[in-house]
């Protein structure tokens, strides 16, 4: 099987492990590239892919990849659960000893010979920034040869920030100048604002001098303004 162990990883393991973790449930997007070697070699990049990690008891987390898929071939969700975490010098490092289960995937054979799969968290970390790293490995689990090696997975997003999809006490009133590609924003004066895309991405930031903010450069389609902890959806035609 073939491992890539990246540099950039590397300080996740040379550091001390301490005994207390910072949280780091949540949800992260960003770029996932998955190294395919099953069914045909190739190299997929999915911008914008979150990758969630929920706490569990004893001080554990689980990480999920949700509806995963490449190619032709749909794994569904990968979960690896039972993670320990350890924080040194502001990076927490996800580590869990042997494989996960994965889901059973069907390689085209037909029905009722779909084979399960395996995975591996070969390293992962998260920095105080709320940047995550990762890379794992998708094996099937053939029982005559042990494994066969499906695809690597590596990935690095940052965490979408908490709370901007949430209801928040503080109304934000917002209209467009659809002709000037500007919205207005009523009631927050010298404020700092954030965007955000659907994915968590933050497209523009600055500050509310004016009640108006350009948005002519952003495309077409929903978006999340953010302002002092205030949230509130607004399209861009």
């Amino acid at each position: 099987m073939k491992l890539k162990i990246f540099s950039f990883l590397a300080v996740f393991f040379a550091a001390a492990f301490t005994a207390n973790a910072q949280s780091i449930a949540g949800t992260y997007s960003g770029l996932m590239i998955v190294e395919v070697i099953i069914p045909d070699s190739a190299e997929v990049h999915f911008p914008n892919q979150n990758i969630i990690i929920t706490d569990e008891e004893g001080g554990l987390v689980k990480l999920s990849i949700l509806n995963f898929s490449f190619l032709e071939l749909e794994l569904g969700n990968l979960d690896v659960t039972g993670i320990s975490t350890a924080t040194n010098g502001g990076v927490t490092t996800l580590s869990k000893e042997g494989w996960s289960d994965g889901p059973a995937v069907d390689l085209g054979t037909g029905p009722g010979n779909e084979l399960p799969t395996i995975i591996m968290l070969n390293s992962a970390g998260v920095t105080s920034e709320g940047v995550l790293t990762l890379d794992l490995s998708v094996d099937l689990y053939v029982p005559e040869i042990v494994r066969y090696n499906v695809a690597n997975v590596t990935f690095n997003g940052s965490a979408i920030p908490a709370g901007i999809f949430s209801p928040n006490a503080n109304r934000i009133n917002i209209y467009s100048n659809v002709a000037a590609g500007e919205i207005v924003v009523e009631g927050f004066e010298n404020a700092d604002f954030s965007i955000f895309n659907l994915s968590g991405v933050l497209v523009k930031q600055g500050n509310l001098s004016t009640e108006t903010i350009n948005v002519s450069a952003l495309n077409s389609g929903a978006y999340i303004l953010n302002v002092n902890g205030a949230s509130a959806l607004f399209i861009r035609k």
